[in-house]
């Protein structure tokens, strides 16, 4: 049986750690642009986004993203340039320094209308009349934005960062991987459906007006993902 607003609030209210905004604005992870660009083929891919550049390298040729950073890039998001820039660091994010799973993530670069689709998707999220299921659905529908290789452990990402959360406590969009699922008790699958994802929004937005010290949403999301046992 899913989780419900009522068992996760009673679960947070047991902890006696629970993220905070500060620790997850702050949340971040190094890469690698050298994993990026070893693959990329300027023949059959983008222009190389600016976030790759030479520029705020360590001397490892590391840089550092953090959740701050993202809500940034993604906010000023405004040409399919921007957007392309904007995926490469959120992929970089979730991937970090392993280099597999950047190589994963280039993959989908080559895909015919690939900075047209990504624009619009995350167009759609900013968009604050826009529905969660509806924003979804347009990474996830083949008919709209649906881009090869890109599922919903990172496409949610994408939504996540592209919505500006302001200062509201409850948020249209959120990380749902399947970490975040089997905590939640949600189907244990990679690819949920938009009203699947809009129940998921729905849980955690419930679970934060229940539980008044929770200072935003995705408080809960990263709590969610690495559960204290």
């Amino acid at each position: 049986m899913r989780t419900t607003p009522e068992d996760l609030a009673e679960r947070i209210a047991r902890e006696s750690e629970f993220p905070t905004l500060e620790q997850v604005n702050s949340h971040g992870f190094n890469f690698y642009p050298g994993h990026w660009l070893s693959k990329w083929d300027d023949t059959q891919m983008p222009a190389v986004p600016s976030i790759l550049s030479e520029e705020g390298r360590d001397d490892r040729g590391r840089k550092h993203l953090t959740r701050h950073d993202l809500f940034q890039l993604g906010t000023a998001v405004k040409t399919e340039e921007d957007a392309v820039n904007f995926y490469v660091a959120v992929c970089s994010w979730g991937c970090g320094t392993k280099a597999r799973d950047i190589y994963r993530r280039v993959r989908t670069l080559p895909e015919p209308e690939f900075g047209r689709k990504l624009l619009a998707g995350i167009l759609l999220a900013g968009d604050p009349s826009v529905s969660s299921a509806v924003a979804y659905e347009s990474f996830y529908s083949n008919a709209k934005n649906r881009i090869l290789g890109l599922g919903p452990a990172f496409f949610t990402k994408v939504l996540y960062f592209a919505s500006n959360p302001g200062n509201d406590r409850q948020l249209r969009h959120l990380i749902l991987d399947r970490k975040v699922a089997a905590t939640t008790n949600w189907p244990p699958r990679s690819r949920w459906t938009p009203a699947e994802y809009s129940d998921y929004i729905t849980l955690v937005n419930e679970t934060v007006e229940k539980v008044p010290n929770i200072e935003r949403a995705d408080c809960v999301e990263k709590y969610l993902f690495s559960p204290k046992p």
